[in-house]
């Protein structure tokens, strides 16, 4: 008999985050993996990113994807770094004058509007770009295979 465990939102938000994830750390992934290929670990080159078998294939897969993978790295550092800023709003900007910024005068006011807003911009910034790019990730790799 299997058991179920109910999808919490904590988990939804995983499993969405899990694929911009997947795609913005496949360039440092295909870096490690050629390099591990290179130096004569191909099972460990297999389980870090499955995929093309072999050095050429490797090197092409990390060679073509290029512009997809570092467009990846670069929207999760984005997102990375303004999760940290705008959850973290009153660690960076309880010194300052925050009764005129948004959701002021108090800050709990400003921290709910700057975090609440963030959240939606990272539900876009997640559900639909990274998806994309993880899609063209995955069709590259695939062509490969």
């Amino acid at each position: 008999m299997a058991v179920t465990v109910p999808a919490t939102p904590v988990r939804r938000a995983a499993a969405a985050a899990a694929p911009a994830l997947r795609a913005g750390l496949a360039l440092p992934a295909g870096l490690a993996t050629l390099a591990l290929q290179l130096t004569g670990r191909p099972a460990a080159a297999q389980r870090l990113q499955p995929g093309p078998t072999g050095t050429g294939r490797r090197l092409a897969r990390l060679l073509l994807g290029l512009p997809l993978d570092g467009l990846a790295l670069l929207l999760l550092g984005y997102a990375a770094f303004n999760t940290v800023r705008n959850f973290g709003y009153p660690l960076w900007y309880l010194h300052t004058d925050y009764h005129q910024a948004w959701g002021g005068p108090t800050m709990a006011g400003v921290w709910a509007v700057h975090a609440a807003g963030w959240a939606l911009t990272l539900v876009v910034l997640l559900r639909w770009p990274a998806r994309w790019i993880a899609r063209g990730q995955q069709a590259l790799t695939t062509r490969l295979g």
